[in-house]
């Protein structure tokens, strides 16, 4: 998981300013091998949340997989689906994570305290680095 923790921190330093929480969502059955469509919380970089397993059709990091597409959300509290991992949460990215065969099999969830904070110059950045994501099980 070091390998994970020192590919998280690059990331927050892609915007350091905006950046309050960052972790990894694995699919469960990726994961775990378990027989679920639930996201488990991996290696992250932030205050502790009670949000480790999430069902895939509840909230932003569950529309990310579920769809399969970038989910980048100006305000999480215009959103019904938002689950709060923390009440100062403004805004949320989360990008689809594949392994080297093309399968979707994680995510990158950013939270920010900053409303409106991931610009479409500042997410394409998000973007790129995500291609960089490797995970052996």
């Amino acid at each position: 998981m070091s390998e994970l923790n020192n590919w998280l921190k690059e990331c927050k330093d892609i915007a350091p300013n905006l950046v309050d929480w960052i972790g990894i969502y694995f699919k469960a059955s990726y994961l775990n091998n378990e027989d679920s469509t639930d996201l488990v919380l991996g290696p992250f970089i932030g205050e502790e949340t009670e949000h480790t397993r999430i069902p895939i059709d509840r909230g932003m990091c569950g529309l990310a997989l579920r769809e399969e597409k970038i989910v980048n959300v100006a305000d999480v509290r215009e959103e019904s689906e938002h689950i709060a991992c923390s009440l100062s949460t403004r805004s949320e990215l989360v990008i689809p994570l594949s392994n080297e065969k093309g399968d979707f099999i994680a995510e990158l969830d950013i939270d920010s305290n900053t409303l409106n904070a991931f610009s479409s110059e500042i997410e394409q950045k998000f973007v790129e680095f995500s291609k960089t994501f490797k995970h052996k099980k």
